[in-house]
């Protein structure tokens, strides 16, 4: 019925009008409903339901939506006059649309459940949770903090609220509290709270107007915004731990409030502009417009004060789903504002706004930065554990001419060789390089294709690229550019190069000062990467209820369960550990609801399966499929509305305890479901049993990652516990890597075990870090020389030779250690780089280069060893697993930035592409409109026109649980139309089951058979994706034996292997695929393993193989 209501609204129906006995009757059928669906049917769930039912557009609020609402008021009246009465009020207001009455019902109760201990808060215990924790700051933070508690002593509260205090919800009281603030922020010299006491106070105001609530911050949040305070107002010296100031804050103890109080801060006292950095984009959205009435609110003082002005910086395509005389889009932009005091926006913007500066005229790129101050929500953006550094892309004038001068000649019929021949005389260094790149781009765009590769853009009167499904005008590429030309929608090619390198993390020390809030400031190796990259410091902020009197705090606490009761079990296999599970879970859900929290997004779907197969073992027959459920990130993309019921029913009970049935489910989450969800339970018998049980099925690598898998549970003032149940398998790689074995005895609530896990993990993060040290020094050197000459040396750059040896420079900064990108800037006439100073150590060649394009005498004069001394600063990388290398020595991924442009020379080769087309391949996580299968089937399509010529062969083949040879090994040629049609073709399977290794075995074996009329030399590539592990293959082949027996004993001659894996698999298998990388390697080939963490990459990825088949750069995108 519901959904019919919405289809009725999409037909843009109006029942009220057309219809209204048919509304009236709706509603009554929706109220009888709740009648019996509901534990305490009341007054406001049907208020919600008229509401609902007489909403014109409900947009993306569901039936799921509308439960939870129901739910989030689905309590008895004695005990809960107050919030019944706010509810009833938030419902009734007219102002208000069903789609936030979720999140204002869910602020409301954590408002009353805070206002439930104001008056037994006790500042003198919240300094002393601060000073436990003394021995482990710095001097400088520890005399940061001594100052907030001068500051903020006993008696000088921000209000002195006691148990004489009368009932904070009334009116009259709440009256009197908010004139003891502005009495205080008026008047009191002693006060030392200074802005942050009228901040509190406006905020108090604004959320009065909206929940008709009394809201305080706690004194924790008070002492943190303190600290911070002491940490901006002090000095900058040249010690490190002066820079950056970062303070570990658990969930729900108000980090957004903190957050906003010191944007205001920084603009109303330090007269500086902030730039807050969420990466998450719904969160970011949240954050904003709940504070964006106290960004109004306060003025900057001087000339009568003017309003503060705060933007929201997302994403283009969601500006686009906002109508057009929408009030909001004032207040939002796809880039940051330079002119806003106070601008949200992901770390994205925030190297957008660099690369605006990089592109314009100023000569000195500093230049704002120090009137700006970065705050973080979550440390991650700071721990860039991908590429480092990031090229932009220039116009060049003279060679645009020179550019068009070719397609003119080219547009008359004018063959590529007579084009080079008229241009070898030139002047022009660069004469050769637009010629060939210029021909080949001319070839390249006759193959592109419509709405895949480019779509018309009317705004702009030309073909723009396309990016995720959508047109990006912002993307470059010199094909596109010559079919603009030859459609005749533009007259002139516009020639762009890879002329500047902007270091990550040192374009974020450029700001005034860094401070940032996280949930957990992470491991030991992670710390020391922020205090060497950032110069960071550190403190906690204790949880707001060890701060009251008497008050329970909780946290989760290991508990035996399971036949042989232990809090940690770790099984030798994964049946093993499939049967441990089902033996913890189906114990515990007879009392508790139980979360399981799956390694990845695979074993989650794997697990609801076996789970109810298990279930019904038990004689739970048909209610298995209620009794277990899922929560994977699978579900969600295929059905939110499934996945939303799923959450809200996670923690109901089943059954009747009166009856004595009263049992709970059993819910299955991959590690996404381990973060920032929030399980709501409310039944006293749980908190009676110990809480919502979590099931660990993975440990992850990070502490961070752990303290937030166990911030499910022991929310509030709840108990909480878990108990983990891990496989042996998933970690033998990395125990026999640092020759630990994990420890397997203990008492039955150790969890020793866990902490090894972790620790090995911290190590892992702190090797990645350091062997990624020399490219980290080589980017931050070419960053330094590139801002030099753009910024002070501007007009070095009109000489042609200068340019060509910049561009030479940005193209092979991961082949040069420090000493040789200073040797080769030294080649820009008139440049001297020993005049710019630098942060960089010299460290080796972050990569090898390939002999082939070693030009330069500076890419082969020094030595590439890097010294052993652990770098003072330093950057982490997960591109890869293994390195991959080629007959040469030369990694893959050292050709991404750095290649020249041209078509690798040589005869024909072979490629066969192996797709996983299994279920979990239709997810849509990639980050655009694609799903993961969509965003593979692009890139081949991609890479068919582009790195695919006409003389080489080509094949395709799917496997999911069967195998399926789209495309047999042929030509391309006249075939290739006939073979693109073929590729769009492939659909995924949806049925479950991976035969990776069978598919593996099979595309290697065709890749023997083909090309027989290709010379003996002809390369040949098998390159492979999977997002999951092997689940299907012959049981001869169960772990790719046959394989690994073919490339021992007979593999293809020259072969080439790209493996890409998208996810977490299993350890036993990453070795698999490591070693046919090695046994490749070993024969001459290249060979590499991208394992990449989130599908998200998958394009990244493909580019890598882009890369490896054809050595161009092609295009690029403006910054």
């Amino acid at each position: 019925l519901f959904r019919a209501l919405r289809e009725a609204q999409f037909m843009k129906m109006d029942l009220r009008r057309s219809h209204p006995e048919a509304a009236g009757r709706i509603s009554e059928v929706f109220c009888a409903w709740v009648e019996v669906a509901m534990v305490h049917p009341n007054v406001v769930q049907r208020l919600i339901v008229r509401k609902v039912v007489a909403q014109r557009q409900l947009g993306s609020f569901d039936f799921a939506d509308l439960d939870i609402c129901l739910r989030l008021v689905d309590r008895p009246g004695p005990g809960n006059d107050v919030f019944f009465t706010r509810a009833r009020a938030i419902v009734s207001d007219e102002s208000v649309l069903p789609q936030e009455l979720r999140s204002m019902l869910s602020h409301l109760e954590t408002m009353l459940f805070f206002l439930k201990y104001a008056k037994t808060e006790d500042i003198r215990l919240a300094h002393a949770e601060f000073r436990r924790q003394s021995g482990r700051l710095s001097h400088d933070i520890a005399g940061h903090l001594a100052r907030a508690e001068l500051e903020y002593p006993a008696g000088a509260e921000l209000v002195r609220l006691s148990e004489n205090h009368g009932n904070l919800t009334e009116a009259a009281e709440v009256d009197a509290v908010l004139e003891e603030i502005l009495n205080s922020a008026r008047g009191s010299k002693a006060d030392k709270l200074g802005i942050f006491r009228s901040i509190f106070y406006q905020w108090a105001i604004v959320m009065r107007q909206r929940f008709d609530l009394l809201v305080l911050p706690h004194h924790t949040q008070v002492i943190c915004l303190l600290v911070f305070r002491s940490f901006l107002e002090s000095k900058r010296t040249l010690r490190a731990e002066s820079r950056a100031l970062i303070a570990q804050v658990g969930t729900g103890e108000g980090k957004s409030m903190i957050i906003a109080a010191l944007a205001l801060y920084v603009v109303v006292v330090l007269r500086k502009k902030a730039h807050v950095v969420i990466d998450d984009d719904t969160l970011l959205e949240r954050d904003f417009w709940t504070f964006k009435p106290l960004f109004d609110s306060m003025r900057v003082p001087g000339n009568g004060g003017r309003p503060i002005s705060s933007r929201a910086c997302v994403a283009e395509k969601r500006l686009a789903t906002f109508a057009q005389d929408d009030p909001r889009l004032e207040e939002m932009t796809a880039r940051v504002d330079p002119e806003a005091d106070i601008c949200y926006c992901e770390a994205k913007h925030v190297q957008s706004f660099y690369a605006s500066i990089a592109r314009g005229n100023c000569r000195d790129l500093d230049e704002g930065y120090e009137g700006r101050v970065l705050i973080l929500d979550e440390v991650d953006a700071l721990i860039i554990d991908e590429e480092p550094n990031e090229a932009f892309v220039y116009p060049n004038p003279d060679l645009s001419r020179l550019a068009t001068t070719v397609a003119e000649s080219l547009a008359k019929g004018v063959s590529a060789e007579l084009v080079r021949e008229s241009l070898a005389d030139s002047s022009n260094p660069a004469a050769e390089r637009v010629a060939r790149e210029m021909c080949q781009e001319w070839v390249r765009s006759q193959h592109l294709k419509a709405n895949d590769d480019y779509v018309y853009v009317q705004d702009v009167g030309r073909y723009c690229g396309v990016q995720g499904g959508r047109a990006n005008p912002k993307t470059w590429s010199l094909a596109l550019e010559c079919k603009n030309f030859k459609d005749r929608l533009s007259k002139n090619i516009v020639f762009q190069e890879r002329l500047f390198v902007m270091s990550r993390p040192r374009v974020f020390r450029k700001y005034h000062r860094i401070v940032g809030l996280s949930g957990s400031i992470g491991s030991s190796a992670e710390r020391t990467f922020l205090q060497q990259t950032y110069g960071a410091a550190f403190f906690e902020v204790p949880p707001f209820l060890r701060t009251c009197s008497g008050s329970p705090f909780h946290e989760a606490v290991p508990v035996a369960l399971g036949t042989k009761r232990r809090a940690v079990y770790m099984e030798s296999s994964a049946e093993e550990q499939l049967a441990r599970i089902a033996d913890v879970a189906f114990e515990a859900r007879e009392r508790v609801p139980v979360l399981i929290i799956a390694r990845d997004r695979a074993q989650c779907d794997e697990l609801v399966e076996q789970l109810r197969i298990k279930a019904r073992s038990r004689g739970l027959g048909e209610a298995s499929d209620d009794v277990v459920r899922s929560l994977s990130r699978t579900l969600y993309e295929a059905d939110s509305e499934q996945w939303k019921d799923n959450l809200n029913r996670s923690t109901l009970p089943l059954g009747d305890a009166v009856s004595g049935t009263k049992c709970w489910r059993v819910t299955v989450t991959d590690p996404r479901g381990g973060r920032g969800t929030d399980y709501r339970v409310d039944d006293p018998s749980v908190d009676a049993h110990g809480g919502l049980l979590l099931i660990p099925t993975a440990v992850p690598m990070s502490q961070r990652d752990w303290t937030q898998f166990l911030g499910r549970t022991a929310r509030q003032d709840r108990h909480g516990q878990f108990c983990a149940v891990l496989c042996e398998a998933d970690y033998a790689t990395l125990s026999s890597k640092y020759g630990e074995a994990l420890p397997t005895s203990g008492h039955e609530t150790s969890v020793d075990c866990v902490q090894a896990i972790i620790s090995l993990g911290d190590r892992e993060i702190a090797s990645r870090i350091h062997s990624s040290a020399a490219l980290y020094n080589s980017g931050v050197r070419v960053n330094e020389l590139c801002e030099e000459l753009f910024g002070r040396r501007r007009e070095l750059l009109e000489d042609p030779i200068a340019r060509e040896r910049l561009v030479e420079l940005c193209q092979r900064v991961r082949w040069m250690s420090v000493r040789e990108i200073d040797e080769l800037a030294a080649r820009i006439p008139g440049f001297d780089p020993k005049t710019v100073p630098t942060e960089s150590l010299d460290l080796g060649r972050p990569q090898e280069a390939p002999v082939a394009t070693c030009s330069s005498p500076a890419s082969t004069s020094a030595d590439s060893s890097a010294p052993s001394s652990d770098p003072p600063t330093s950057f982490a990388s997960s591109r890869s697993c293994r390195p991959a290398t080629s007959s040469k020595g030369v990694s893959c991924d050292t050709a991404l930035a750095s290649l020249p442009s041209g078509v690798a020379a040589g005869p024909a080769k072979i490629v066969i592409f192996c797709l996983d087309t299994s279920l979990s391949m239709l997810a849509q996580d990639t980050g655009t409109s694609l799903s993961r299968f969509g965003m593979c089937v692009a890139s081949v399509r991609r890479m068919l026109h582009h790195q695919v010529r006409e003389q080489d062969v080509v094949g395709v083949v799917g496997f999911g649980n069967t195998l399926e040879t789209a495309v047999e090994p042929t030509v391309k040629g006249a075939s290739a139309d006939s073979i693109d049609s073929r590729i769009a073709s492939l659909q995924a399977q949806r049925l479950g089951g991976t035969c990776f290794f069978d598919a593996i075995l099979q595309c290697l074996q065709q890749l023997g058979k083909a090309g027989s009329e290709l010379p003996q030399e002809s390369p040949r590539w098998l390159v492979c994706l999977t997002d999951g592990d092997d689940l299907g293959s012959r049981r001869e082949n169960s772990h790719g034996e046959l394989v690994t027996r073919l490339l021992e004993t007979n593999p293809p001659d020259n072969l080439n292997m790209v493996m890409i894996t998208v996810g977490r698999l299993k350890e036993r298998n990453i070795e698999v695929i490591n070693g046919w990388v090695d046994q490749v390697a070993s024969a001459g080939g290249v060979a590499q393993h991208l394992c990449e963490r989130n599908a998200s990459a998958i394009s990244s990825a493909f580019s890598v193989v882009a890369e490896c088949l054809e050595t161009e750069v092609g295009g690029a995108t403006e910054c």
